[in-house]
């Protein structure tokens, strides 16, 4: 039988920001549902005043209340993003002012959090390794995964434009081998002026090992890139252009799990291929979700989940009964930065099946 429930989990104007955007959600091995987002002061995405948390431990039925875990304090918080670790631990980090990144874990599901620990000096590895000499990057934004290996990869991208710029920018990753004790830079995935500006991006291991990134950016095609890597790190192979996933330059999800006892990857974005001439085409809507069984290369299934939206993130139940898309809802504006709330839908595969 077809199940979907659709909760409001942040609404604008109430509570202690002004706007909630950026959402990122995961499912532990308890199968503790745990959502985190941006509190905003305002459309800008230097306005970040604090990060904001909520958890269920009944697979998405009941909600705690909403908690606070990291604040500027001064300085604009983004991007957080978290890793559900298959031994239980989740793994948590964020950042500031778009120039500094901190690590936490929690060991009791999401409950509480260890002192946040700074791990920015990784990134200048970027200059020194190579030769990009960034002004900005961020993490994801989303979700992280942990690979079968034991790896935690966390896509991540890096601006090389003037000041504050998010672009120009190219895409790599942060992985660490040793679950999240130290922190390393992966390699650059290969891009061009056929692809220009990567940013954004989101990752799932595929069927056989291989790490799958699923990338934003400014190709002429107006679709989604992806690019392949062995490990998640290294490797990462020449992009490809997605033709069947048209993209208007927003975040969009991408998580594996089984289904039908096969093994699986779940996408959602705003499924709108713009006019590039017709800045008023390029208007997020129509977020969609798809799956395929065979690694991405078709999406047999798909379902719209929301007409008015924007960026979106995934999860999976451990037993793959159940999958978790938490997005920016009702968009106020032609630039989307003011969604009236932030939704968690619930669904099963029955639902996109139909």
């Amino acid at each position: 039988m077809q199940f979907i429930s659709k909760t409001a989990i942040h609404r604008s104007g109430q509570g202690p920001c002004r706007i909630y955007r950026i959402p990122g959600v995961i499912a532990t091995p308890r199968n503790t549902v745990i959502t985190y987002c941006e509190g905003r002061a305002g459309q800008s995405d230097w306005s970040g005043q604090m990060i904001l948390s909520r958890r269920s431990e009944d697979g998405g039925v009941t909600w705690s209340e909403e908690r606070c875990l990291a604040a500027g304090e001064g300085e604009p918080v983004n991007n957080p993003v978290m890793i559900a670790g298959r031994d239980g631990t989740v793994h948590f980090l964020w950042q500031k002012n778009y120039r500094r990144t901190f690590y936490q874990r929690s060991l009791d599901d999401g409950k509480t959090f260890s002192a946040p620990r700074e791990i920015t000096g990784i990134f200048s590895g970027y200059r020194t390794k190579y030769g990009i000499d960034w002004n900005v990057y961020a993490l994801g934004p989303g979700h992280g995964i942990e690979t079968s290996a034991g790896r935690l990869v966390q896509p991540v991208w890096v601006s090389f434009g003037e000041g504050n710029s998010h672009g120009p920018a190219c895409v790599s990753s942060i992985y660490s081998e040793d679950g999240g004790e130290s922190w390393q830079i992966g390699e650059i995935v290969p891009w061009d002026e056929g692809c220009p500006n990567m940013n954004e991006t989101t990752a799932a291991e595929l069927s056989d090992g291989r790490v799958l990134f699923n990338i934003r950016s400014d190709c002429p095609e107006s679709v989604r890139a992806t690019s392949v890597s062995p490990d998640g790190f290294s490797g990462f192979g020449p992009y490809r252009l997605e033709m069947a996933l048209p993209d208007p330059v927003c975040f969009a999800s991408l998580v594996s799990s089984r289904a039908e006892g096969r093994h699986a990857l779940l996408f959602s974005n705003c499924a709108v291929k713009p006019e590039r001439e017709n800045f008023y085409s390029r208007q997020r809507r129509n977020l969609t979700v798809r799956l395929s069984f065979d690694d991405g290369d078709t999406w047999p299934l798909s379902r719209k989940l929301a007409e008015r939206a924007g960026y979106s993130d995934m999860a999976a139940s451990p037993d793959g009964k159940w999958f978790y898309c938490y997005y920016e809802d009702d968009c106020s504006d032609i630039l989307h930065s003011e969604p009236r709330r932030l939704t968690l839908a619930k669904f099963n595969l029955e639902w996109l099946a139909d």
